[in-house]
């Protein structure tokens, strides 16, 4: 996949793509220097590095391999974008501490992930990956309490929740802002992960944590096994939109040595994830260059439709504009996610039908007919995405 998507890539972003990691062979160093050499839109390499989330990366590697390359106007932009998502990491780090350590006061069970605990667990630096809000997990049964403990701390609801036992509706994720401090906090439970095949059974989850360091402080989240499996739900959740979240699992297996291969893949069965994984783990390895044990990599690539939709993914996200998919191109995606046939039908039109925030937004029902949203979801997909066509930002 790699040699054959790299015959596409713009040149902006296959030096996005040379610099998406903490550390260069000799072969990537040179090649950052021979592109950043040639003819480059730099207005364009800015704004998809932004939109990929790789400032600090790009500028970090940007300044070791061709400082005296890069139009000096251009590096000193660049590294501005990278002190400014600095600034930002270290705010939103002892926000997720403080958050953590009301949440242990409350007595709720929470784990963080992505955001901070994966720039510290995987890039070892909170600095490199950037992020734009924290994200949570706990369990559904304690979002009363914690819907509390947040409200208090200064966060309004994106929307009124309804946290009733057997409310007959659950959003993708409880979102929470604190707008006059530009903060967002995302909390998700077995009920919003949809994405999961297999819904995760988060109290087994919770009795296999890892320790990760932020600030000085000792936080729990994910093991690097399940984080690796848990990683690629998300980054198949939306398309694999970002390069950042191929990055994500290429450091993560580069930080680990000593991962658990065997855990990991009974965790990716366990939630029948085991596709989703091998696409994962098929662009760290084609995109990213990501090493990956002979017998793994001997898996990844006998997943034939893993390596097709590698493949359509690499192409997409890598060409200079990137192209929309429509509502066809997107259930056609999620139904082989799944490696048994039938399951993924169901996968696919679960997803389909099951309702989102937008759903709401779209008409305020009665509880009564709260029912009927799981029609005009679909609906609203296929006015939204058309055939072929459609903002790739679903928040489905």
């Amino acid at each position: 996949m790699a040699s054959s998507a790299r015959e596409n890539i713009c040149p902006e972003k296959r030096l996005l793509v040379c610099c998406a990691r903490t550390q260069l062979s000799s072969a990537i160093a040179e090649e950052i220097r021979v592109l950043a050499a040639g003819s480059l839109d730099w207005d364009h390499l800015f704004a998809e590095a932004g939109r990929n989330s790789l400032r600090p990366l790009l500028a970090r590697q940007l300044s070791a391999c061709a400082s005296e390359i890069v139009p000096p106007q251009h590096l000193k932009r660049f590294i501005d974008a990278a002190r400014a998502n600095t600034g930002r990491s270290l705010i939103l780090t002892a926000e997720l501490i403080h958050v953590m350590s009301r949440f242990r006061e409350a007595g709720i069970v929470a784990v963080p992930y992505k955001g901070p605990v994966i720039a510290a667990q995987a890039y070892g630096d909170i600095t490199l990956r950037e992020f734009e809000d924290l994200d949570i997990v706990l369990r559904q049964r304690d979002m009363l309490r914690a819907n509390d403990v947040v409200t208090g701390l200064g966060y309004l609801p994106k929307f009124p929740w309804d946290l009733s036992a057997g409310s007959a509706f659950v959003p993708g994720e409880y979102q929470y802002r604190d707008v006059s401090r530009r903060k967002v906090l995302e909390l998700h439970t077995e009920g919003t992960l949809r994405h999961f095949p297999v819904p995760p059974d988060l109290e087994d989850i919770a009795r296999r944590l890892a320790p990760v360091l932020l600030s000085g402080h000792e936080i729990l989240t994910f093991t690097p096994e399940d984080a690796l499996v848990m990683l690629s739900i998300h980054g198949s959740k939306d398309f694999w939109e970002r390069i950042s979240w191929i990055a994500d699992i290429a450091e993560l297996i580069r930080a680990n040595p000593s991962l658990d291969w065997d855990a990991a893949l009974r965790r990716a069965d366990s939630w029948n994830a085991r596709r989703i994984l091998n696409l994962g783990l098929a662009l760290a390895s084609g995109v990213l260059e990501a090493q990956l044990p002979a017998e793994i990599e001997a898996r990844v690539r006998g997943d034939r439709v893993a390596a097709q939709l590698a493949s359509e993914v690499a192409g997409r996200i890598l060409s200079r504009e990137q192209p929309a998919m429509g509502a066809g191109a997107r259930f056609s995606y999620r139904r082989r996610m799944i490696d048994a046939a039938l399951g993924g039908w169901r996968y696919a039109i679960r997803l389909a039908f099951v309702p989102v925030e937008d759903d709401w937004q779209m008409v305020r029902l009665p509880a009564a007919l709260a029912p009927l949203y799981v029609a005009l979801r679909p609906l609203r997909l296929l006015r939204k995405y058309g055939v072929g066509r459609g903002d790739s930002h679903e928040s489905a």
